[in-house]
């Protein structure tokens, strides 16, 4: 599933197009979104809240996007038939915005201002806000959640999803399985700046491609390259050389070295 990362690639990648255009029309090939009439709507920006897109109109509403698990925003200057096209929008200045999807589990929907924003109120700090704020985050670290799940709770932090939890907490140094209570001030703040440092990192190499996620301009990523622990189970750790463990927690398979994380 992208995450922050991926979705705030493909954001600016589409900002640039998108801003100051008009919707001329939108083709929903299986009347899946249920979308009122938009069109003469401009879109004004494209905004990112976590893994949650936002085209905010000039009258203060806005589409909302999820991309689930394999949803793309290709751009294109014709009406080209990508795999998996579920929505077509016409924009002025001859631009095609195709929303495509294999396994249909994303969501566009329309949002009044006031639905955007108790949407908005739903949802935890963006790591790239200026709600952001060690102060704040130190507030949420309590408790008896393991900090795993802690960083999948998108009402706390949002925008992380399971590959960047485990590089995250490598990168802070920090046991998948700790509770929250048992961290000292000094790893509050290591997994405060790793937080930034990595999702930082994987925007600057255009996101994480393991399976099919690829840019608005079908560009793969290229953070797999720089995985820690992700994915490499049993190779070596790149700190101490101890092999990298795998361990299901909620569900979800987790990565880590029992070494250099405690």
């Amino acid at each position: 599933m992208p995450e922050l990362p991926e979705v705030e690639v493909v954001r600016r990648r589409i900002e640039g197009y998108l801003a100051g255009k008009t919707i001329l029309e939108v083709s929903d090939f299986q009347g899946r979104f249920a979308l009122p009439p938009l069109s003469g709507k401009r879109i004004e920006r494209i905004s990112r809240h976590g893994k949650c897109l936002f085209f905010e109109f000039s009258t203060q509403d806005a589409l909302f996007v999820h991309l689930g698990m394999t949803g793309k925003l290709l751009l294109s200057e014709t009406r080209t038939p990508f795999p998996h096209q579920h929505l077509v929008f016409s924009l002025s200045a001859g631009i095609f915005l195709s929303f495509c999807d294999q396994r249909k589990f994303g969501k566009i929907r329309y949002f009044t201002a006031q639905e955007k924003e108790d949407f908005l109120h739903s949802l935890g700090i963006d790591p790239f806000s200026p709600a952001y704020t060690f102060e704040r985050v130190a507030k949420l670290l309590s408790g008896k959640k393991r900090i795993k799940d802690f960083l999948l709770d998108q009402r706390k932090i949002a925008g992380i999803g399971n590959i960047y939890s485990s590089e995250i907490l490598f990168q802070s140094r920090i046991h998948p399985e700790r509770k929250l209570a048992t961290l000292s001030v000094e790893e509050k703040h290591r997994l405060f700046d790793a937080i930034s440092t990595v999702l930082e990192e994987a925007i600057r190499c255009q996101g994480t491609t393991i399976r099919d996620f690829t840019g608005a301009d079908g560009k793969e990523g290229t953070f797999q390259e720089c995985l820690a622990v992700y994915g490499r189970a049993k190779k070596p750790c790149l700190r101490c050389g101890n092999p990298i463990e795998r361990k299901v927690l909620g569900s979800r398979s987790t990565y880590f070295c029992s070494h250099c994380q405690r």
